[in-house]
């Protein structure tokens, strides 16, 4: 018999815990016309793409039959606003929260989906626990997105 814990409170933070096998974690894209976006699944090829581009890392934590998770991957993630955002500027990493991970553990995950932007020199820049909206989701990477080499002040070396 499979025991499972389902908890979901009012901001949208759903943990589950349940030791059957996942399905696909990766994010679908339902958008019309939006660009893919290629989901790192493994943690140190995505910290390598990082490190070689200079970008930061969005860790995206899911769980497999959590409701909130699932309306971020199929509807949020999808979004041509947060793909927008995505493409070029961050290195969006998915993980599988069911399985052991010494970054999990590191990022105090407890909830899901947990959403995590760290930059190149491993500096949590923003955390999201539970779901967003796309709008939500885009103004903060928005908000913290590298600005291109032709956008930085003239005082930056």
């Amino acid at each position: 018999m499979i025991v499972r814990l389902f908890w979901c409170v009012t901001a949208g933070l759903c943990l589950w815990v349940d030791p059957a096998a996942a399905s696909d974690v990766t994010p679908k894209q339902t958008s019309p016309g939006a660009r893919e976006v290629a989901w790192h699944q493994d943690i140190d090829e995505a910290w390598q793409a990082t490190q070689q581009n200079g970008r930061p890392l969005l860790v995206f934590v899911t769980r497999d039959q959590c409701y909130y998770c699932d309306k971020m991957k199929g509807g949020t993630l999808a979004s041509p606003a947060v793909l927008a955002s995505l493409q070029g500027s961050f290195v969006p990493l998915i993980l599988d929260g069911r399985r052991q991970s010494p970054l999990l553990k590191e990022l105090n995950v407890r909830g899901y989906p947990s959403t995590f932007v760290i930059s190149p020199d491993a500096v949590v820049l923003d955390r999201i626990d539970g779901y967003v909206t796309p709008e939500v989701l885009a103004t903060r990477l928005k908000a913290i997105r590298p600005r291109p080499p032709s956008e930085k002040l003239a005082a930056d070396p």
